[in-house]
């Protein structure tokens, strides 16, 4: 067996095109480092999908890098909120709360995060690899909390 084989043998619907759109053309502009029409493509997009779906979890995420990107750690903090909010099981979501919390000083939702990141992976729809890649990952933050506030406590 090929890999030409393990393509699906659908097509993309019409409206399933219209409904990215938006978000390939976010992604674009993100990618030449034009944030702000990035920022309105996304925001577009949102309409395309209703609450609770994969593609706003997507979204909000993407939402989350840009503004990390352009250093606003208040709106990635609301992005990857809000992406939890609408029901994320990605790891990845979880790892950049905690990191988020944790820059900001906030330990205990850095760890909740984290733990919270770590029950994800087991509803999450990633594969073998990638599973042990975020627990390994996930873990590594909860050891850096932890050892950061026992290193606060003693001072």
């Amino acid at each position: 067996m090929g890999w030409h084989d393990l393509i699906p043998k659908t097509t993309i619907s019409d409206e399933t095109m219209e409904a990215l759109a938006p978000v390939m053309l976010a992604q674009k502009r993100f990618n030449e480092g034009r944030y702000d029409e990035a920022e309105g493509y996304f925001h577009q997009a949102l309409k395309n999908y209703p609450p609770k779906s994969a593609g706003r979890v997507l979204i909000y995420n993407k939402m989350g890098i840009l503004y990390e990107t352009i250093g606003d750690p208040r709106r990635a903090l609301d992005s990857y909120d809000r992406s939890v909010q609408e029901g994320s099981l990605t790891p990845f979501t979880y790892l950049r709360l905690s990191n988020l919390h944790l820059d900001a000083g906030r330990s205990s939702e850095a760890l909740a995060s984290a733990k919270q990141g770590i029950r994800a992976l087991k509803k999450s729809r990633t594969n073998l690899p990638q599973e042990i890649y975020f627990w390994f990952l996930l873990q590594k933050m909860k050891w850096k909390i932890q050892r950061r506030t026992s290193r606060s406590r003693k001072i």
